[in-house]
């Protein structure tokens, strides 16, 4: 089981963020709805984010990852208009499955570091 989510946390990173998958984020998540309309409005914002998984830890029904995003920001991003800067941040996101699906899923990411990067924070 453990294996299996870990493979189901992954393809999380590879198809819904780093390629913009929303069939696979139908097929991974309970309720992809949210998630599917922020992943959208990000990639919009920075079309090449990419995001490698540096580890993941998992213990029963849940997945642990630890991730580093990176990308070029080509798109108004909160409020943010275009600077064409490369990004980079880091990440961890808690994944709860019930059988195949992520039921719930917490990010703690550097979202203030992003927005130093892009300009409107000193």
């Amino acid at each position: 089981m453990s294996a299996d989510n870990k493979a189901i946390a992954r393809r999380f990173y590879e198809e819904v963020w780093n390629r913009g998958n929303m069939t696979a984020a139908d097929e991974i998540l309970a309720d992809a709805e949210g998630v599917k309309q922020y992943v959208a409005a990000f990639r919009t914002a920075f079309p090449d984010i990419q995001h490698k998984v540096e580890e993941l830890i998992a213990e029963r029904n849940r997945v642990v990852a630890r991730f580093t995003a990176r990308g070029t920001h080509r798109g108004k991003w909160q409020g943010v208009a275009v600077t064409g800067r490369p990004i980079s941040y880091t990440g961890i996101t808690i994944f709860q499955f019930s059988g195949s699906q992520i039921v719930k899923h917490h990010t703690e990411w550097d979202s203030l570091g992003l927005l130093k990067q892009i300009g409107p924070v000193p």
